[in-house]
């Protein structure tokens, strides 16, 4: 089997994720959930004669130092995969990701029009969280490509790997990959500032110096785009405080209070009409008293602001969901696992 054929047939199938694993044949992610291709199962000597197809004698060399290894590679007149390949069991395994050429539009997303209006902030962060796998990465990627279209900025990204490629349009863009053009988000923060930019995207806000870096960016005339795994808008602003050392926390809480502009939740669900997946999203926006409730610790009080907050943008997960079903992006069966799982019962939406 030849690599480049696995990754025109997972296309071909709709795939958004491929996963290799010895025992077992391809599994293709196609809406949401695995599906089994129909080739058959891998060998161990199989599975890692596939994945050294798209490794450079140095990476099966890191690979064999670490277990683990990320990259992405092209494929001409097919688009960009990101690759994860593993040990798992002393055999190789891969996990892949299909990143189409085009970078997506933000009209096309259907996101709320709040998103919009974020990428029009000259400084701040804003947030986009959620699980793996929930869409942050595209989700930014449109919001970078609409200031591309728009306005005449310097935009420099850190991306642990570069996934989506922008072509420079009224912006000059670049992008910097970690481990081949900085070796790490910390370091590679603290050189953009030294860079000129006006618009940084953060590929991850992964420790706790990555995280001090964004926020004094944000402070001091950067807009700051950045990824953190969180579950809920509510929780990310504890979740990035709990970082810091206790003696330093509520010294973090205003400065979090006069940076954070905005966190964006999400995650996927099965389109209505079987065509890929539609996102869901909480939006919390810094308002003031959003802001004073971090500054003074009070953020139990931030859920209850961003159901109340309709007119400053914000919405809550189940408003959402609510307003999807609605206007018939999904249905209710399909939605069902995710109201469950955000204890949200179907009288309710």
């Amino acid at each position: 089997m030849e690599m480049n054929d696995l990754l025109h047939a997972a296309v071909d199938s709709g795939a958004s994720d491929i996963l290799l694993a010895t025992g077992a044949p391809p599994m293709f992610r196609i809406s949401g959930d695995l599906q089994p291709a129909n080739l058959e199962a891998f060998t161990a000597p199989a599975l890692e004669t596939l994945c050294k197809q798209v490794l450079t004698s140095q990476q099966v060399e890191q690979l064999e130092q670490e277990q683990d290894i990320d990259f992405s590679i092209a494929v001409p007149h097919l688009g960009w995969f990101r690759f994860n390949v593993h040990l798992q069991r002393s055999s190789y395994a891969a996990a892949i990701r299909f990143i189409a050429s085009d970078v997506p539009r933000l009209a096309d997303l259907g996101l709320p029009p709040v998103i919009e209006e974020l990428t029009r902030l000259k400084n701040g962060l804003v947030l986009v969280t959620g699980q793996s796998g929930s869409g942050k990465t595209t989700t930014l990627a449109a919001m970078i490509e609409h200031i591309n279209q728009r306005d005449p900025k310097h935009i420099i990204t850190l991306e642990d790997p570069i996934e989506y490629q922008y072509a420079h349009g009224r912006c000059l863009i670049e992008q910097r990959e970690i481990g081949h053009d900085c070796p790490s988000f910390s370091s590679g923060l603290k050189h953009v500032l030294r860079q000129d930019p006006d618009v940084i995207l953060v590929g991850e806000l992964r420790d706790l110096e990555t995280i001090r870096t964004a926020m004094q960016a944000a402070e001091t005339g950067h807009l700051v785009l950045a990824t953190l795994h969180s579950s809920s808008a509510a929780g990310t602003t504890d979740r990035l405080i709990e970082v810091f050392p206790a003696g330093e926390q509520q010294q973090v809480r205003s400065h979090l209070a006069e940076s954070l502009r905005a966190v964006i939740t999400q995650r996927l669900l099965p389109d209505a009409s079987g065509q890929g997946r539609v996102a869901a999203q909480e939006i919390l926006v810094a308002t003031r008293a959003v802001q004073t409730s971090i500054r003074e610790g009070n953020s139990h009080l931030i859920s209850g602001m961003i159901s109340t907050g309709r007119k400053s943008g914000m919405q809550t997960m189940e408003q959402s969901l609510k307003e999807l079903i609605l206007n018939g992006r999904i249905d209710l069966n399909a939605a069902d696992e995710h109201l469950q799982e955000l204890d949200i019962s179907f009288a309710t939406v």
